[in-house]
C-alpha cells in the first residue's frame, strides 16, 4: 500500500485549491466505527498479549463507550526463531491474535541534524529494514530539511527493497543543524556578560551578542517553520487508518529556544543590576510553545507515535544524559557550568516530551540503536485493536480519548485522541492528497458515499502493448450528491503487491448529469500481471465520494496468435452522459473509446446485473489478426455457469466486422432470455484459419431475478 504521493509527479492533481462554495455546505449525518490502536506493556516494559475484551475500559470525551470491536494482533516468529514464554493465560478465553501488520515511516531531520547523525539514522534505517521488518509491514520515509522543506522520499509499502532504494538516495545536502552550536554560543555569551565591564578586558563584547542574539531569532524563525511543516503532516495523517510508527532521527529542537533558562547553571544574583539579570534570564518564546504543543497533539490525535532516536551522540562516546550517567535526580553528573553537556541546550527534552504525548519511547542514544529498534519491534509487536461506534460530525472538534485496562501493573499507550472531520474545503493540498489516498485503500473512509459504483475491467492491446481499461457506470444517486462545482475522477491501477502502477485524472462539471446516470471510461498501458483497479469520484468542493473496484489479469501478448480483447455487454437504450479519461495521446495510444467504438445514441455498456427483461445483448471483441496473411475468421460462443459449472453454447446473429488494417471490431447479438438468473462467464473463442492461429476471451455476465 503505497502513498500515491503521492507526489505531484505521479498524481497529477489541481495546481491551486478550489475556492469554497458560496452557499452552505451541508453534510450528512451517520454512524461510523472508530477503532483505537492500544499497546500494553508490564512494569518490566513488556508486551501484555493475553488481555480480553472486558479488561478494557474506554472512554471518549469522558463518556464510557461500549467496545464492540476487538482484535489482538502479535508478530508471528520466523521459522528460525523459537517462540518466547509469555507465560500462563487464561484458559476461559484462549488468545487468537491477527498477525500484526504495522505502519512505519522513517523520518530523518536534517533541519536539526549533523552529518553524522544522519550517517548513523541512515545505518540504523537500514537495520530496521533488514532485520526489525516483517513482510506485511508498510515501510515509508519521510525527511525534512531547511531549505527543501518536508519530502516523501517513499510512502507506505510492502515492498521493502524500495524503501531500501529510497534509503540510500537520502544525502546529506539539506542538513542544516547549527541550532544547538547558536544556542550554545548564545548561553556561553550572556553567561560571562557583565554590561558594567562591557567593553574592558574583563567583560565580553556587546556586538558579538547582539549578533547571537540575531542568529538565535532566525533560528527560533526557522523552528517555527518547521513545527509548522510538521503539524501540516500531521492533520494530513488523520486520514490514514491504524497506528502510524515514527521512527524520528533528529537531535531535537534545543529547549532553551521554546523554554528559556538561567544563563549557564548560574544562580540567578538578585542584587545585581537590573541589565546584567535581564541578560541572564530568559522566559521562552510563548508563541513557539504553543505551535510545538498543538503539534504534539495533532500527532498524537492523527494515531502516530513517536520513537525519537536522538542523533546528538552519534559523533561521541558515553552518552552523558543517558540512565548510565545521571543521579537519581535525573540530572547529569556532568560539569553543570558546560552547557554544551547541559540537556537544556540540547533536544532531548524536546524528543523527550514528542515521544511521551505520542505513546511512543525517547532513546538517547543512536549508537545502541540496535538495542533500541529490538525494543521497538516489542512494544509495537503487540497490540490491540479496539473499536465502538460514533455519531459522525463534520464540524473538525477534537475528541479526548482515555484507555485504562483493569488488570494491574499493566502500563497502557494509545492515542491522545482524534478530529472529527472538516469541511473539505477547508483542507490543505497535502490532506486532499491523503484524503484521496484514503478513499483509495480504506473501507470505512468518513466521506465515502455509502453507494456502490459498479465497473468492469477491459484488457485490450496492440502492437505498442497492452492496456487495462474500465467502464464504471455511475448511478444517480451519486451524480445526485456531487454538488459542488466541479468534480474529479481519478482511477488507481495497483498492482498484485499493492504498489500503484498507473494513475488517470480527470475533472468534469457536474452540472449537465446532476441527477443522472453516466458512464465514465480510463486506461493506461501496464504490462503483464494481476491490477486493482480504484476509481474514485470526488466533488471538489464537498469531498463527498463515490469508489467503484474492480480486479483484471493481463496476460503475456503473443503477437503471432489472433488477439481477442475483453468483450464489452451493450444493450439499447437512450443517450446518456459519458466523460471518458485516459493518458496523453501517444503513437498507438489505443485509446478506450475508439477500440470499442459503439453507437452512444443508442447503446449502454453493462457494468452490474443485466437490465430486467433484456432478451438480447450486443458483444463487442475488439482483435488483432496477424499481419503475415489475409485473416479468414471463425467466431464461436458458450456460457459457463459460475455455481454448477455447467456449460451451454450460445448462438449468435447479427454479426458485424469493422477492419482497419490488422485491427478489427466484431459486433454481435447474444440471446439471453433463456438463461435462468445467475452469474454466468460468457466465453468468445476466435480462430483465423488463414494463420491457423487462435484466440479467447471471456467476461462476466450477471443474469438478474424476474
Amino acid at each position: 500500500m503505497s502513498l500515491l504521493v503521492i507526489s505531484e509527479a505521479l498524481l497529477p492533481l489541481p495546481a491551486q485549491d478550489r475556492q469554497a462554495v458560496t452557499k452552505p455546505l451541508e453534510y450528512e449525518v451517520g454512524v461510523a466505527l472508530k477503532l483505537i490502536h492500544v499497546y500494553v506493556t508490564d512494569k518490566k516494559g513488556k508486551p501484555v498479549p493475553d488481555l480480553a475484551k472486558d479488561e478494557f475500559e474506554l472512554y471518549d470525551n469522558g463518556t464510557p463507550v461500549t467496545v464492540t470491536e476487538f482484535e489482538r494482533h502479535a508478530l508471528v516468529p520466523k521459522p528460525d526463531e523459537p517462540p518466547t514464554d509469555e507465560g500462563p493465560r487464561p484458559a476461559a478465553e484462549p488468545p487468537v491474535a491477527k498477525q500484526a501488520a504495522r505502519k512505519f515511516l522513517m523520518f530523518f531531520d536534517l533541519a536539526y541534524n549533523d552529518a553524522y547523525g544522519v550517517a548513523k539514522a541512515k545505518e540504523a534505517a537500514a537495520r530496521f529494514i533488514e532485520a526489525q521488518a516483517q513482510p506485511d509491514d508498510e515501510i515509508g520515509i519521510v525527511s525534512y530539511s531547511t531549505f527543501g522543506g518536508l519530502k516523501i522520499h517513499e510512502f507506505l509499502t510492502r515492498d521493502h527493497a524500495k524503501v531500501r532504494d529510497a534509503l540510500d538516495k537520502i544525502d546529506q545536502g539539506g542538513i542544516t543543524g547549527r541550532a544547538e552550536e547558536i544556542e550554545d554560543r548564545y548561553w556561553r555569551l550572556v553567561a560571562d556578560y557583565d554590561p558594567q565591564a562591557a567593553g574592558n578586558a574583563d567583560g565580553r563584547d556587546p556586538i558579538a551578542i547582539t549578533e547571537a542574539k540575531a542568529d538565535r531569532q532566525q533560528t527560533k524563525n526557522l523552528t517555527q517553520t518547521f513545527v509548522s511543516g510538521l503539524t501540516v503532516l500531521a492533520k494530513a495523517l488523520r486520514s490514514l487508518p491504524d497506528q502510524k510508527n515514527i521512527l524520528f532521527f533528529s537531535r531535537g529542537v534545543p529547549n532553551t529556544l521554546i523554554y528559556g533558562n538561567l544563563a549557564g547553571s548560574r544562580d540567578l544574583d538578585m542584587s545585581a543590576p537590573l541589565l546584567a539579570r535581564r541578560a541572564q534570564f530568559d522566559m521562552g518564546d510563548t508563541r513557539l510553545k504553543t505551535l510545538i504543543e498543538q503539534m504534539f497533539k495533532e500527532f498524537a490525535a492523527a494515531g502516530c507515535a513517536f520513537f525519537a532516536l536522538d542523533t546528538h551522540m552519534s559523533a561521541k562516546g558515553a552518552d552523558p544524559f543517558s540512565v548510565e550517567n545521571r543521579g537519581a535526580s535525573g540530572v547529569s553528573l556532568s560539569d553543570s557550568t558546560n552547557m554544551f553537556m547541559d540537556s537544556r541546550v540540547t533536544g532531548a527534552d524536546f524528543l523527550r516530551r514528542f515521544s511521551d504525548v505520542t505513546g511512543g519511547r525517547y532513546f538517547t542514544n543512536i549508537n545502541a540503536f540496535e538495542k533500541n529498534l529490538d525494543q521497538i519491534q516489542s512494544l509495537t509487536g503487540a497490540y490491540y485493536v479496539l473499536g465502538y461506534s460514533i455519531t459522525e460530525q463534520w464540524d473538525g472538534r477534537f475528541h479526548d480519548i482515555k484507555v485504562k485496562v483493569k488488570r494491574k501493573g499493566c502500563e497502557v499507550r494509545a492515542q491522545a485522541g482524534y478530529f472529527n472531520p472538516k469541511p473539505y474545503s477547508e483542507y490543505t493540498k497535502l490532506e486532499k492528497e491523503l484524503h484521496l489516498y484514503d478513499l483509495a485503500l480504506n473501507e470505512r473512509a468518513f466521506s465515502r458515499l455509502p453507494v456502490n459504483v459498479p465497473m468492469v475491467p477491459l484488457v485490450y492491446g496492440g502492437e505498442a502493448g497492452q492496456r487495462l481499461g474500465i467502464v464504471a457506470g455511475i448511478p444517480t444517486e451519486v451524480t445526485a450528491k456531487l454538488s459542488g462545482g466541479r468534480v474529479e475522477y481519478v482511477v488507481v491501477f495497483f498492482d498484485n503487491k499493492g504498489e500503484v502502477s498507473g494513475v488517470v485524472r480527470t475533472e468534469a462539471d457536474p452540472a449537465p448529469f446532476r441527477g443522472q446516470n453516466m458512464i465514465f471510461s480510463a486506461a493506461a498501458e501496464l504490462g503483464p500481471g494481476t491490477y486493482s483497479c480504484r476509481l474514485v469520484a470526488r466533488d471538489m468542493d464537498t469531498g463527498s465520494s463515490a469508489v467503484g473496484s474492480a480486479v483484471a489479469t493481463i496476460g503475456t501478448p503473443r503477437t503471432a496468435n489472433l488477439q481477442l480483447s475483453t468483450p464489452l455487454i451493450l444493450v439499447g437504450g437512450p443517450a446518456i452522459v459519458h466523460i471518458d479519461a485516459g493518458s496523453p495521446r501517444k503513437k498507438d495510444a489505443l485509446p478506450l473509446p475508439e477500440i470499442y467504438a459503439y453507437d452512444r445514441s443508442r447503446l449502454i455498456p453493462v457494468v452490474g446485473e443485466l437490465p430486467l427483461g433484456s432478451e438480447t445483448v450486443q458483444a463487442m471483441v475488439p482483435y488483432r489478426a496477424p499481419e503475415e496473411a489475409e485473416p479468414d475468421l471463425a467466431f464461436s460462443a458458450y456460457v459457463i455457469d459460475s455455481k454448477t459449472a455447467a456449460r451451454t453454447a450460445i448462438s449468435f446473429s447479427g454479426i458485424d466486422r469493422i477492419r482497419s488494417g490488422p485491427q478489427g471490431l466484431l459486433s454481435f447479438e447474444i440471446p439471453v432470455d433463456r438463461l435462468a438468473p445467475g452469474s454466468y462467464f460468457l466465453h468468445i473463442h476466435g480462430e483465423d484459419r488463414a494463420s491457423r492461429t487462435v484466440g479467447h476471451a471471456y467476461t462476466t455476465l450477471i443474469i438478474p431475478q424476474r
